[in-house]
């Protein structure tokens, strides 16, 4: 991201931060809180695509020997999850087929690396529901370790994914900090309006965390 949007999703960042603490003085209206959860669930995915596109980013200069190591240690820790996640469950297919470990993982030809590592990540997400409830696993694990794959699909001879990944991500940003300032001008600023005189210093609060400020 650049400054401008860096100081932007501040601004985000601490709209929802002064909101949430102040949900005593707004609940009474539901359609502050949906205008809020709407704008909060923007800005989510604003954490999401930036994660995804720094990731894409990391990957410039590495060796497809160092991209292997990254992959299989990730999938190592996700195929842990999976495996104990089995063995608390009875399921001895699914365990003898996670029971791999990273050197295990690293030392495979590359025609069988990348099918071992899908298998891993269709496991988890075959189980994603139980897994991040019960077991810790995140969604943001496997999609960091679907992005580490697609670079080194692509630096085996595959379009280089990563590229690709980190255009879209560029052009999704742009679409979210749009819908981000849409919901905050046509949506949260009007509804804010009724406390201008029923309660001035909340809204005086919320129009100072609605400042950009440059730094």
């Amino acid at each position: 991201m650049d400054k401008r949007k860096i100081n932007k999703k501040e601004m985000f960042d601490i709209v929802v931060t002064y909101l949430n603490g102040k949900s005593a003085v707004w609940s009474p209206i539901p359609k502050v809180g949906e205008f809020l959860n709407e704008f909060k669930a923007v800005v989510a995915q604003i954490n999401t695509v930036q994660y995804a596109q720094q990731q894409a980013q990391v990957f410039l200069g590495k060796t497809k020997k160092q991209i292997k190591s990254v992959v299989a240690e990730k999938a190592d820790i996700l195929n842990d999850i999976v495996e104990t996640f089995a063995l608390v469950t009875g399921n001895d297919k699914l365990r003898l087929q996670m029971s791999a470990n990273f050197s295990d993982l690293n030392r495979l030809r590359n025609a069988d690396f990348i099918p071992a590592v899908k298998a891993i990540i269709e496991a988890v997400e075959e189980n994603i529901e139980v897994l991040t409830t019960e077991y810790g696993a995140t969604r943001e694990q496997v999609e960091d370790l679907k992005t580490d794959l697609d670079e080194f699909l692509a630096i085996n001879g595959q379009p280089r994914a990563y590229k690709v990944a980190s255009v879209e991500a560029t052009k999704s940003l742009e679409l979210l900090f749009d819908e981000a300032d849409a919901i905050l001008t046509n949506k949260l600023d009007n509804v804010m309006s009724l406390y201008k005189r029923r309660d001035p210093g909340f809204y005086n609060g919320y129009l100072a965390a609605r400042v950009i400020v440059d730094s």
